[in-house]
């Protein structure tokens, strides 16, 4: 059995292993437990549920990459967000396809919005967008990213960051007309 140290680390590790064999759905907090040599109530201690480990995967790895630096532009930011997605892309796109209440989809879009809603205070020094506006932008992020990582064979981040950027610069350009 795993030292109380190391106990979160090896049932996120277990994870991300079993999902590579299984749907996210077939996986059980007992099978992942077992897998590990864990207790229920050990997995408990840690995590609400088995949603809970794919969050807090994404949550460790951000805040220990150079994501974590409240310092970085939106589009720096963006950029090194997506290239951790495509370094990271078989077990995202995994994690993102999974429906429901606690998903994995559903943090993230909290965590964009968050990051978004900080980085517009941080810039401006005040709430410079509404709240629709706030949502507007998470929603078009999560879900561009979300159908960028989950097609076939996904473009590299540069490239998908530039057709984000030249998409704007086209809605911007076009405003007027509207």
């Amino acid at each position: 059995m795993p030292s109380r140290k190391n106990t979160k680390k090896v049932l996120a590790d277990e994870l991300r292993s079993l999902m590579q064999i299984y749907p996210f759905e077939q996986i059980t907090v007992t099978q992942l437990c077992e897998s590990c040599g864990v207790n229920r109530k050990s997995f408990y201690y840690h995590y609400k549920d088995k949603y809970d480990v794919i969050n807090q995967i994404f949550d460790n790895e951000i805040m220990n990459s150079s994501l974590s630096s409240r310092n970085l532009s939106g589009w720096i930011h963006l950029r090194c967000l997506c290239e951790y997605f495509y370094e990271n892309r078989e077990f995202y796109r995994k994690a993102l396809e999974i429906n429901g209440q606690n998903s994995f989809a559903e943090h993230f879009q909290e965590s964009i919005f968050e990051r978004i809603s900080e980085s517009n205070r941080f810039e401006y020094g005040e709430d410079d967008l509404s709240e629709f506006q706030l949502y507007f932008f998470t929603d078009a992020i999560v879900m561009s990213i979300q159908r960028w990582l989950c097609s076939k064979t996904p473009m590299k981040p540069d490239v998908f960051i530039s057709q984000i950027k030249k998409c704007l610069q086209t809605i911007a350009a076009a405003a007027p007309d509207w």
